[in-house]
């Protein structure tokens, strides 16, 4: 059965060429054309056999960087090559164990697995300084590529139901969202540190080497260097990482080829499981309604963009602290995700839509509705607030205004989630319906969100301007100020946000029939 799995994949192969006239022509330069470039790489690691210090650096370097590509490229390139669908193969009586080695074994086969063969060919030649050297370095490639081909196959089947289901295109185009957010930092920065790259890169390829990824290319350096024990050590690990991968990829393909719920509807298998969320929270109506919000949280692309942006906010404040060496920035990192966290929630009502008429036929008092809807984003912050304090403050080396830091936080949080309690029955503006790109902005109610937003943002700052003018005096050396913040902010915070749910809730209940009929209406 193996054999027969590489034969077909080697016909696939040969059948790039018996295509169309053109298409042949253009598959014929495409392979001359990559074909070199590979070599002139193979060639290149192979010339780092006269400068071994650095090859030591440079090759586990990238390894494992190869290793990760091969991980990542399958979800970005998903469904473009199904010829190695384990789920096709579900309906024949094919044992999983030989399934598994034989699409592997094809997976060799492939354009791209036997481009990155001829280019790990080139550290046999930059290892073979001794015989041990040269059997490790061959023992290392083959374990390498097959690591690399195993990886793929176990993140492409662990990916095939997601990917096939909407909930997993909506998730993949969250994702494209993150990448475009960070391609601009991420280019800035690197730019900015080019300059250091020298310097900092015997630490890079140090730290490569030890990792999962770079153990098995690095085993090989260490043998040609004299450090035997070391790479023999390295090897066995390499070796162990590229086992415990076959038994990860084995499983996801048993799952796939013998559980018809994975094969057959995506989320058929997680249909009917218990009551989820509802059996953690407590039985009462606060736990009820917090439930379902953490349950849109774990289920709704449009809450989770939400969810994956807002912990990487603060994170673009490493752009201007490194480029500018402006280390002060730093402080803001806390400050900053506090203050989105709490604004946030301005607009919360309306991502229920319809499903709101729950909220309304149920009577659940306002008060309940308000206090429970912020409860999964009261943990969020209580996770990421405290973390972002203290390592904006590390950072910036003023540990020294951790206590201001924290109650500044705590000050803008408690505002935030206080007005937002208000204003999201208040003045409701449309979001992109359930089951809708989430990345979309439904048309009409532009002005409506622009006065929503801009209320909830001034408010919050003109609310927990006290705290942040003694923030302020804190950082600027008043010492005398530095409680005053810590103990306000919490005074505040907590006080506002008391007064926001009972405002909010009564509001609620004098408006939720009118909620209803506008969210039904948009």
């Amino acid at each position: 059965m193996v054999a027969h799995l590489v034969r077909l994949k080697l016909t696939l192969l040969r059948n790039i060429f018996r295509r169309s006239r053109a298409q042949a022509i253009g598959a014929i330069l495409g392979v001359v054309y990559f074909g070199a470039v590979v070599i002139m790489l193979g060639v290149g690691v192979a010339a780092l056999r006269t400068e071994l210090p650095d090859a030591r650096l440079y090759v586990p370097l990238g390894g494992a960087l190869l290793v990760l590509a091969w991980g990542l490229l399958p979800l970005l390139t998903f469904g473009t090559d199904p010829t190695l669908d384990p789920a096709r193969f579900a309906t024949f009586a094919v044992p999983y164990r030989q399934l598994a080695v034989g699409l592997v074994l094809a997976g060799l086969f492939g354009l791209p697995a036997l481009a990155c063969a001829v280019v790990i060919a080139g550290t046999l030649v930059t290892w073979s300084v001794s015989v041990l050297a040269t059997v490790v370095a061959v023992a290392a490639a083959a374990a390498g590529l097959l690591t690399c081909v195993t990886l793929s196959r176990w993140v492409s089947a662990r990916a095939s139901s997601a990917m096939s289901s909407r909930r997993g295109r909506d998730l993949t185009a969250i994702l494209g969202l993150l990448v475009v957010v960070a391609l601009g930092p991420g280019l800035a920065l690197a730019g900015s540190t080019v300059e250091r790259f020298a310097t900092i890169m015997p630490t890079i390829g140090t730290i490569a080497g030890w990792t999962p990824f770079g153990w098995i290319w690095a085993a090989p350096a260490d043998i040609a260097v004299g450090q035997v024990g070391t790479g023999l050590l390295r090897l066995v690990l390499g070796l162990a990482f590229l086992g415990a991968l076959g038994v990860l990829w084995q499983g996801a393909l048993r799952r796939q080829v013998e559980d018809p719920t994975v094969v057959g509807s995506p989320d058929a298998g997680r249909a009917h499981r218990g009551l989820g969320l509802l059996a953690r929270f407590p039985d009462t109506q606060t736990g009820a309604v917090a439930a379902q919000i953490a349950t849109y949280w774990q289920r709704d692309p449009r809450y989770q963009i939400g969810l994956l942006m807002a912990p990487l906010v603060p994170l673009l404040l490493l752009v201007p602290a490194i480029m500018g060496g402006q280390e002060w920035s730093f402080l803001l990192m806390g400050p900053l995700i506090a203050f989105l966290l709490g604004w946030s929630e301005h607009n919360s009502v309306a991502y229920e839509s319809t499903a709101f008429w729950m909220h309304v036929a149920a009577g659940t008092p306002g008060r309940v509705d308000r206090a429970a809807r912020i409860v999964p984003s009261l943990v969020l912050a209580a996770v990421l607030i405290p973390l972002y304090c203290i390592v904006g403050a590390w950072l910036a080396h003023r540990l020294d205004l951790l206590a201001a830091m924290v109650g500044l936080c705590l000050a803008l949080a408690g505002v935030g989630y206080g007005i937002s309690s208000v204003i999201s029955v208040v003045m409701p503006y449309p979001v992109p319906k359930p089951g809708e790109n989430p990345l979309t902005t439904p048309p009409g109610g532009q002005g409506a969100r622009l006065l929503s937003q801009t209320i909830s943002s001034l408010g919050t700052a003109l609310l927990a301007s006290p705290v942040i003018v003694l923030a302020l005096l804190t950082w600027w050396g008043r010492e005398w100020a530095l409680w005053p913040t810590a103990v306000g902010g919490i005074l505040l915070g907590a006080g506002v946000l008391v007064l926001g749910v009972r405002v909010g809730g009564r509001i609620y209940d004098r408006r939720a029939p009118e909620l209803l009929s506008a969210l039904v209406r948009d």
